[in-house]
């Protein structure tokens, strides 16, 4: 059986090898300039069906955030779908300016003004400024929030569905993803405005969202966002579990305590929401406690979101919590990607795991990225202090381990292994000294060869920040990649692996998940591959060549500190 990290690896290999060169080729409309909104079993596009604008901003969503993780490349792609997406979907006749649906030949399909599309909206303009800072993807979310925040304004807070209204009831869902989506621009852009955003989000839903007696988050209320009266009424799990990672993500940005709204969440979700194998059931009803049968691809990936999230918010309960998504990675990976040809998937599925879904659609594909960057993020490297958010770009000093911070005595993966070099604790804390992060980016190919475990590689790189902490050397994370093209071990198996050196994936994700300024750090290597690599990230590397760290970094690291003249703005770069 295989363990959490060769399931991590494997679901990484699915995305990159799989699942995205076919969603940006057969499921791309290269004609049309739009993504397909499902494709068939065999991995064809169903043509005539009407394209979504929320589908077209998720898939937007996904090719930005892996751009900017280094998997692929996807600018030219991105600003195509953009230019088409605003030509086919903004329609100035329309009172609210944004269709919900398209037809096959471009035509208005469905013309409501929907609050669940529009965050989606506001999402994929967060990610695409994230990509490229262009005040004009700012100025556009703001003219989307002055519909959701007036004529889609629900009374007591949060939003209706759409306007017409569908019906009576307003629904947690659009609220929930217009949180995601403040969040998300936030991170992105650093405006004030759209935290105070997301904080009124926050309340209204602890205040009046959250029915705490029966430990559920309704899925239909009342005007008033009251869901006692409401026959049959029901939670759904994942959204529980998708809750708890907004929650976690909200509290790092805000400081505001989200503990007990969590358990809450939890509490009932994981008893009920569960079920033996690790799937998350699709939804259960409130007051009988009654679940359905089927299960839903997007459930179990928000509960892989969770189990990130509260290992992280608690890394004393962090080993539980890895348990448990190694559950529900497996269950994503056997229960829906299992799948010929490979990059597709089964979106619901019955109690007994029998296929339900009669096609494949591209909106889950946002879940799935998700989830795995998630998960990757979390329990794929080893940070020194809880995650904080850094609203202005830091620079950082990137280094090699072998032959950099320890001499390299081929595959070392025990603590008697290693050696540390003469100075690196004092380069270390030179870098702290002088405003860097301090990041270690290291290729661990024995993982792949069979020499040491996954497990082996983190639990060292625990202990080498142990010893250097105890010196007064901080490092603020460690990152290694354990593929390689001739791996023993199938599961590590990968021709050019988009994190191996001289490829800059490592940098580039450090970057993302750290808001490092990459034009003012440096990379410090034993190999030509670690200045490759910097040079591609577009960060200056050196080639050191052994004796002492600290005489080699310091005049490197003090020369890049007084060519800064001007504080770094966020997403400058």
């Amino acid at each position: 059986m295989e363990n959490f990290e060769e399931l991590r690896a494997r679901a990484s290999n699915w995305l990159s090898v799989d699942a995205l060169p076919l969603w940006v080729d057969r499921g791309y409309d290269d004609k049309f300039g739009l993504f397909h909104e499902k494709l068939d079993f065999s991995g064809g596009p169903l043509e005539e069906l009407p394209r979504r604008l929320m589908v077209q901003c998720r898939q937007l969503y996904v090719l930005a955030q892996l751009s900017l993780r280094g998997m692929r490349d996807n600018r030219v792609l991105i600003e195509r779908t953009w230019r088409q997406v605003k030509h086919c979907f903004y329609r100035k006749e329309l009172p609210h300016r944004w269709a919900f649906s398209i037809d096959a030949r471009g035509e208005i399909h469905d013309s409501k003004c929907d609050s669940y599309t529009l965050a989606f909206l506001v999402f994929a303009l967060a990610w695409l400024h994230r990509l490229k800072p262009d005040p004009s993807y700012l100025a556009l979310a703001d003219e989307v929030f002055a519909v959701l925040e007036g004529p889609l304004a629900a009374s007591k807070g949060g939003v209706i569905d759409a306007l017409p209204r569908p019906d009576d009831f307003l629904r947690q869902n659009p609220t929930m993803h217009l949180l995601e989506a403040c969040l998300a621009l936030y991170e992105s852009a650093g405006r004030p405005q759209d935290l105070a955003r997301a904080r009124e989000l926050h309340a209204n839903f602890s205040r009046h969202m959250l029915w705490r007696s029966q430990a559920a988050l309704p899925e239909q209320h009342d005007d008033a966002w009251n869901a006692e009266g409401i026959a049959d009424n029901w939670y759904e799990p994942g959204h529980h579990f998708e809750w708890v990672w907004l929650l976690r993500r909200f509290s790092m940005l805000s400081g505001v305590k989200v503990d007990d709204d969590v358990r809450l969440l939890l509490s009932r979700a994981e008893r009920e929401g569960i079920d033996a194998e690790g799937f998350a059931v699709e939804r259960v009803g409130i007051l009988s406690g009654v679940p359905v049968g089927s299960r839903r691809s997007w459930g179990t990936c928000e509960y892989l979101k969770a189990c990130a999230a509260e290992a992280e918010a608690a890394p004393e309960d962090a080993g539980m919590w890895r348990e448990k998504a190694a559950v529900a990675l497996k269950a994503l990976s056997t229960g829906f990607l299992s799948v010929t040809p490979s990059g597709l998937w089964r979106d619901r599925v019955d109690a007994d795991g029998q296929t339900l879904s009669v096609d494949v659609p591209a909106s889950s594909l946002y879940h799935f990225v998700f989830a795995l960057m998630e998960c990757e993020r979390v329990f794929g490297r080893i940070l020194q202090s809880p995650p904080a958010f850094a609203p202005v770009k830091a620079p950082a000093l990137f280094l090699d381990r072998d032959g950099v911070i320890n001499i390299d005595t081929r595959y070392p993966s025990k603590p008697e292994d290693i050696t540390f070099v003469d100075g690196a604790g004092d380069a270390i804390r030179l870098a702290q000294s002088q405003g860097y992060k301090v990041v270690v980016v290291s290729n661990q190919s024995g993982v792949a060869r069979g020499y040491a475990s996954e497990a082996q590689v983190l639990d060292l790189h625990r202990w080498m920040a142990a010893r250097l902490r105890e010196k007064g050397a901080h490092v603020d994370a460690w990152y290694h990649c354990p593929f390689h093209d001739q791996a023993k071990l199938p599961a590590y198996r990968h021709e050019d692996h988009f994190d191996r050196k001289p490829n800059a994936g490592m940098i580039l994700r450090a970057a993302l998940d750290m808001n490092i300024d990459l034009n003012h750090s440096l990379l410090i290597g034993d190999n030509e591959s670690d200045v490759v690599a910097a040079s591609r990230a577009g960060v200056r590397g050196h080639l050191f060549k052994g004796a002492n760290l600290f005489e080699f970094a310091q005049p490197l690291v003090e020369k890049i500190r007084t060519s800064v003249s001007t504080p770094v703005t966020p997403n400058q770069s």
